[in-house]
């Protein structure tokens, strides 16, 4: 393993932990006051808790095959980018600055733009130019800005 970083964000969970648990809360008892039954609201919230931990937080891998950016669980945050088929790649300051066709984005420093011969892969980090470094060393060339 070359890089590994955690990136995460305790206010993303609460964004949407918190309203969905109010709202599955008064759901489930407006279901049994209503008398009929509470498994649908429960499953409902089997299913919201998982997708809120998998998105509460990302891990970013690189070795020397392969880029993986993963969620908690890896259900929504999911990519394996190979090294071969990234051509360039781009590091900007902020982490909204970046767009890519397949964008994961949290609150950090900065974020990097994999350009891939099929499309953009960009993702948010807290270690910009620690990336562009282990990347530089693995022989992927850096783009450069137009600013």
């Amino acid at each position: 393993m070359l890089y590994e970083e955690k990136v995460s964000s305790k206010w993303i969970p609460l964004l949407i932990f918190i309203p969905a648990m109010i709202s599955l809360l008064i759901g489930v008892w407006a279901t049994y006051q209503a008398g009929e039954d509470i498994r649908i609201p429960l499953a409902i919230g089997a299913l919201v808790l998982p997708l809120t931990i998998d998105i509460s937080y990302m891990r970013i891998q690189i070795d020397d095959r392969e880029i993986k950016i993963r969620g908690a669980l890896g259900l929504i945050i999911r990519k394996t980018v190979k090294l071969e088929d990234i051509m360039s790649f781009e590091v900007h300051e902020g982490w909204m600055s970046c767009s890519g066709f397949i964008h994961f984005n949290m609150p950090a420093k900065g974020c990097v733009v994999l350009n891939t011969k099929r499309w953009n892969v960009s993702f948010s980090t807290n270690n910009p130019e620690e990336i562009a470094q282990v990347l530089a060393t693995l022989g992927i060339p850096r783009e450069a800005l137009n600013l």
